[in-house]
């Protein structure tokens, strides 16, 4: 199997290292946890792995321009930040996950696998940023600016509303702008809804709809100012206004009733499961009992 992981290795690295330069990068980025040195050491096949003592490095620089370098030399490239990592771009794309260990990328059914360079662009422990923990609010992924959304929601949006004993948000994320220099612009269709607990059901009392942008701050990834769609008469001029270009981006989100459905029963599923609860459904008032997911 060896020998077929480093065929495989060579290939992807003729391909990758086919990357043309394209210039200097359009963001600024210098505040991303991505910025530094990175090495490659190990290409996985299936259920195959193995570790590599290749010379190869990734270097991500604050400007939004980058290289990769081996025994042969160095290719350019620039790169962008993504919701779960960071992609780059020229002759060939290529698509970067943050597995919490580092970073990988899946090429020709082979994932290549990268870990920082000691010393590099690493925050220390005083700089270190406190992510908000999702399962207080049903989030289950590990991305703090969509985890911010969610803590707003709950913690200012829901105190709009009715109390009940739970808060949990149904987030809609259509586009997400990380070009401003210290703030990052999260464009989405944001719900509440509030429960009471009744037996083995989450009972929905009050809740509503927020779709805006969200300003999430880079220093500590915490939401310091919502712009809202107006109501009523204003709605779509309002909504043309705050998304521009990506308002058909929200109009496909916000009258797909199917997706948000599927995408609040995840929500709720998550909280319950996140938690430890025994909760077997939620129900809004009218409405027959919607069965959570279980673990």
């Amino acid at each position: 199997m060896k020998k077929t992981l480093i065929l495989l290795l060579s290939v992807v690295m003729v391909l990758t290292f086919a990357l043309a330069a394209c210039g200097g990068g359009s963001e600024d980025l210098s505040d991303s946890k991505y910025v530094g040195e990175w090495k490659f050491d190990s290409i996985s096949l299936g259920e195959n792995s193995e570790a590599l003592d290749d010379d190869i490095t990734l270097i991500l620089n604050g400007d939004g321009t980058g290289q990769m370098i081996d025994s042969e030399g160095a290719s350019e490239f620039t790169w962008k930040l993504t919701s779960d990592g960071f992609k780059t771009q020229g002759d060939v794309k290529e698509k970067f996950t943050d597995d919490g260990d580092g970073i990988k990328a899946k090429m020709f059914g082979a994932e290549l696998h990268f870990v920082r360079v000691d010393g590099t662009a690493d925050k220390t422990e005083e700089e270190a940023v406190d992510f908000v923990d999702g399962a207080a609010y049903g989030y289950a992924g590990d991305d703090p600016v969509e985890a911010a959304c969610y803590q707003y929601m709950v913690e200012t949006v829901s105190k709009n509303y009715g109390s009940g004993e739970i808060s949990i948000p149904t987030v809609n994320i259509f586009h997400v702008d990380y070009t401003p220099e210290d703030e990052i612009l999260v464009f989405g269709d944001f719900w509440v809804e509030n429960y009471n607990v009744e037996g083995d059901t989450l009972k929905c009392v009050s809740g509503g709809n927020h779709p805006g942008v969200m300003h999430v701050s880079k220093a500590d990834y915490t939401v310091t100012a919502f712009d809202e769609v107006a109501d009523g008469g204003d709605f779509e001029s309002s909504a043309k206004e705050l998304f521009g270009e990506h308002y058909d981006d929200f109009m496909a989100v916000y009258s797909d009733s199917d997706e948000r459905a599927e995408r609040r029963r995840v929500t709720v599923s998550d909280y319950v499961n996140l938690n430890g609860l025994d909760y077997k459904y939620y129900q809004d008032e009218g409405w027959d009992p919607v069965e959570l997911y279980r673990n």
